[in-house]
Order: C-alpha cells, then structure tokens, then sequence
C-alpha cells in the first residue's frame, strides 16, 4: 500500500489539534482558578481572542499543507502519464 502523504498529514495535524486543545483547557481552568481567587477583576479577559486566533492559524497552515500536498501528487501523476506517452 506504501506511504500515504495526505493521510500522515491528516493524522498528524489532527493528534497537535487535539494537544493545542488540551493545552488550552489546562490554560482556561488555571484562569478560572485564578479570577476565583482574585478580587481585582478579570485574570484572563482575552482568552478567547487567544484561543480564536491560535486556532484559526492552525486551520489555514493545515489547509496550506493539504493543499500543498494534493498539489503535489497530482503534478506527479501528470509527469508520470506524459512519461507513458513519450
């Protein structure tokens, strides 16, 4: 079956999704810790512009990557059937 590209990139992109979120929820429970315990307002007012921008980031790299990817093998299969021809 060999080495698939797009399925490694899928794989891969979806296992530091699933870490950046996990990361972010350590982060917003801490945040929650603290505006609980403080009395000078909100600790973390711009968590979710943070989380938005981080997020939106990964997506477009991922859709760069695919892209990108896809991209690729279809200019190898056209060199390769203009090889054919030849």
């Amino acid at each position: 079956m060999g080495f698939q590209r797009e399925r490694f990139l899928l794989r891969a992109i979806a296992g530091l999704f699933a870490v950046q979120f996990l990361i972010f929820l350590i982060g917003l429970a801490a945040c929650i810790e603290q505006n609980q315990r403080s009395s000078t307002g909100p600790v973390c007012s711009n968590y979710g512009e943070h989380l938005q921008r981080t997020f939106e980031t990964a997506l477009a790299t991922t859709l760069a990557l695919l892209g990108g990817s896809r991209l690729s093998s279809d200019r190898q299969v056209h060199c390769r059937a203009g090889a054919r021809e030849v």
